[in-house]
């Protein structure tokens, strides 16, 4: 059982599982070490509420005539269901500017001139980006009008390789309405595109209005057809739900085999893999592809390293003693370092400060050098990299204040189901506030308000019953170290939604299941959640 140690820096979800097969031969052999209403209590709550969350977060506008009268075989939309949200204006001089404005009927209006200068513009353009494959042929098609009695347009491919202007035709499809459409063959080294994208060729027309746009592969357009809206369905969600709340139970009771194992062996085996990861980013770091870029190792992304290496340290502490978990503070901190996970950083001292606080009568000695360590980055905090700005209301920071605003607003909008989970991204689409500075968001920077906002008041409802139970199971077994480690995943999810990722999630039910076991084997006698 030591292997799934290693992976459990590297791999988490993977040693999840591992984990999971072995709580599924307790849990047959009656072993376990219990506390399944809880995860049932969640995983109802929760997955009651999907039931009746909105199946459809858009609005889509009804269709005029001339669009659903057309026939013939009908090719997907590449572009996503709000590509024209972000249409806008350019010109050399002022760059982007004349932000299209929704007028009816699904056409956005542009004006020929920048509203702030007084200049026309020589584009109009999303800054979408798509994949596309040499050698295949796309269209781009899209409905017009116009309030002039001439219009000329040019569409152009910008891809990753510059602009790739074509002969655009401009057909009419009812009464004052124009379909204009072009192809083109990518070309040897195009792997992106940027849709829609069209030059304003001239005539008399004081503003235009876009509507019904479509890219899809072949050589000439096809009937309209929604994109992708980027919606999870149902049974994506319950499955996501129930699958989570299945192995993280089944994680808890696998936990219980790691009292059978050597401390220090334990310890060793998740400070070997967390070295191995370390090393890996730091690989990251230097290397021109990810110049630039915080390192995310071999999770999706930087933050989420830097909140596994937080959890990780307080497991080797449990699991090894003071001297083991003094270690894995250090290589935990150099993976904060790393990454700039500056959410990570506050868990990371908040752990640091209960570690040292259970020292005993040497946490007097080692107080002074921690009191060193701090002067001398106060002294040059440019050492601490990103981590210096933890305290700065920065973009980033500004950014999430946005984000909440956002996800509050999902909340009031369905207080009892939410968006539905992994639909938060959507909704965030569809209602960020103008100018804001970021365009897209994989979650609410918040586990509270992310639950909120997917999962809705029964959501969050489940959520307290199963942190009210452990928290409750915690404090009758005294179990101070594992309570540690709770508030530290708490503290994490103030400013990131990374409560149920693999690396912080079941790093915590691993305590849980080895704390419990543990202390049912001394004590001789079963405490389980009733």
């Amino acid at each position: 059982m030591y292997l799934p140690l290693l992976f459990m820096p590297l791999w988490p979800a993977v040693a999840a599982v591992l984990f999971g097969l072995v709580g599924a031969g307790l849990v047959l052999q009656r072993q376990g070490v219990g506390g399944g209403w809880l995860f049932l209590a969640l995983m109802l709550l929760g997955g009651v509420g999907q039931v009746w969350a909105p199946q459809s977060l858009y609005k889509l506008p009804q269709q005029p005539a001339y669009i659903e009268s057309a026939t013939g075989p009908v090719a997907a939309n590449l572009l996503v269901v709000q590509a024209l949200e972000n249409l806008f204006g350019w010109n050399h001089q002022d760059g982007a500017g004349g932000w299209a404005q929704q007028v009816g009927e699904g056409f956005w209006r542009l004006p020929r001139w920048n509203p702030a200068s007084g200049l026309e513009q020589s584009e109009f353009l999303t800054d979408n980006w798509y994949p596309i494959t040499p050698g295949q042929t796309y269209t781009q098609s899209f409905y017009l009008r116009h309030d002039g009695k001439e219009a000329r347009f040019q569409i152009t491919f910008f891809t990753n390789t510059g602009h790739h202007p074509v002969p655009t035709q401009m057909e009419p499809v009812a009464p004052g309405v124009w379909r204009l459409w072009a192809s083109y063959t990518a070309q040897e080294g195009d792997h992106s595109l940027r849709a829609i994208d069209f030059f304003n060729a001239g005539g008399d027309w004081r503003y235009l209005e876009v509507g019904w746009a479509k890219l899809e592969v072949g050589s000439s357009p096809s009937a309209f057809s929604w994109g992708q809206t980027g919606e999870r369905s149902l049974s994506w969600r319950l499955e996501w739900w129930l699958g989570m709340m299945l192995l993280g139970f089944l994680v808890l009771q696998g936990g219980g085999v790691l009292k059978q194992l050597v401390p220090s062996w334990m310890a060793g085996a998740l400070l070997l893999g967390m070295g191995i990861h370390l090393g890996y980013a730091l690989w990251q770091l230097g290397s021109p592809p990810y110049e630039g870029f915080r390192p995310p190792g071999l999770t999706p992304q930087p933050n989420l390293l830097g909140h596994t290496a937080v959890m990780l340290a307080g497991l080797v502490w449990l699991l090894g003693g003071s001297r083991w978990g003094g270690a894995a503070l250090a290589v935990s901190g150099l993976l904060i370092w790393v990454t700039g996970s500056r959410a990570a950083f506050w868990g990371w001292l908040l752990l640091l400060g209960i570690w040292w606080w259970g020292l005993g009568r040497w946490r007097w000695s080692m107080l002074g050098v921690l009191v060193g360590g701090a002067f001398l980055l106060a002294w040059q905090p440019e050492w601490l990299g990103r981590l210096s700005q933890a305290t700065t209301l920065d973009s980033s920071a500004q950014s999430r204040l946005v984000i909440w605003q956002v996800a509050i607003r999902a909340f009031l909008e369905y207080p009892w189901t939410g968006v539905g989970f992994g639909n938060f991204p959507v909704y965030y689409q569809i209602h960020r506030p103008h100018g804001a500075l970021e365009a897209i968001t994989g979650h609410a920077h918040n586990l509270w308000l992310h639950l909120l906002a997917e999962g809705g008041g029964l959501a969050l409802l489940g959520f307290l019953v199963w942190l009210g139970g452990v928290l409750g199971w915690l404090i009758r077994l005294r179990a101070g170290r594992v309570l540690a480690l709770v508030a530290v995943a708490l503290v994490l999810g103030l400013f990131d939604f990374s409560f149920f990722f693999a690396g912080v999630y079941y790093t915590l039910l691993l305590a849980l299941g080895f704390y419990i076991s543990r202390f049912d084997s001394f004590l001789q006698d079963r405490h389980k959640i009733p």
